[in-house]
C-alpha cells in the first residue's frame, strides 16, 4: 500500500473571454502532493504569509494553517 498527502489550495485568478465577456475573475485550485505531513508543514511554514504582511504566518500545526487560510489536506491511499 502506498500513501501520500495532498494539499489543496484555492487562489484568485483572472481570465479573459474574447467572445464578448471580457475580463473575469475565478477561483483556481492547486493540488500539491507530499510524502509526509511533516513535508506539508515545512512547506507552509516556509511559503505562507499573512495577507498584506511581510512576515510569515508561522503556525505549529497544519490544522492552524488550514483553519486560518482555508486549505484542505487529504491522505491518499492506493
Amino acid at each position: 500500500m502506498i500513501n501520500n498527502w495532498v494539499l489543496r489550495t484555492e487562489y484568485d485568478a483572472e481570465g479573459f473571454d474574447a467572445d464578448g465577456a471580457g475580463d473575469y475573475m475565478y477561483t483556481g485550485v492547486n493540488w500539491q502532493e507530499f510524502e509526509t505531513k511533516d513535508e506539508i508543514l515545512k512547506y507552509l511554514q516556509k511559503n505562507i504569509y499573512a495577507d498584506g504582511e511581510r512576515s510569515q504566518a508561522n503556525f505549529n500545526t497544519i490544522a492552524e494553517y488550514a483553519d486560518t487560510f482555508e486549505f484542505k489536506v487529504y491522505k491518499r491511499i492506493y
